[in-house]
């Protein structure tokens, strides 16, 4: 017959501390981002600004052609950065009524072409 001597001995019962039962969904990116960072729209994406919820949201093109389907249009704004021009009837704030992506509710966005 054979002892089990040899054998350590199993420790306590693990015990989680209050700082690793939380999680952080964000992760190490909310370490080295900020919220400005979040919403920069690249060369070709679309960016929708909402005036009922004041989010903005950042579309890929194939996205924003769904998004923008069905909506009305008065102006579509083109451009990048500061330097955005409107092209349509009108000079309204929101000219484009369509489906917000960040409140899904229809409302008045400003919707603007990254070129």
């Amino acid at each position: 017959m054979t002892s089990f001597d040899r054998l350590r001995p199993r420790p306590g019962p693990v015990t989680s501390s209050p700082l690793q039962a939380a999680v952080d969904a964000e992760g190490k990116r909310a370490l080295f981002s900020s919220a400005a960072d979040a919403a920069m729209p690249g060369i070709g994406s679309a960016l929708v600004e909402c005036s009922r919820c004041d989010e903005r949201t950042v579309l890929s093109p194939m996205r924003a052609l769904r998004a923008s389907i069905p909506s009305l249009h008065l102006a579509l704004r083109v451009g990048h950065g500061e330097d955005v021009h409107s092209i349509g009837v009108g000079d309204r704030a929101y000219p484009s009524y369509m489906r917000c992506p960040a409140c899904n509710r229809p409302s008045w966005v400003r919707f603007t072409w990254q070129l």
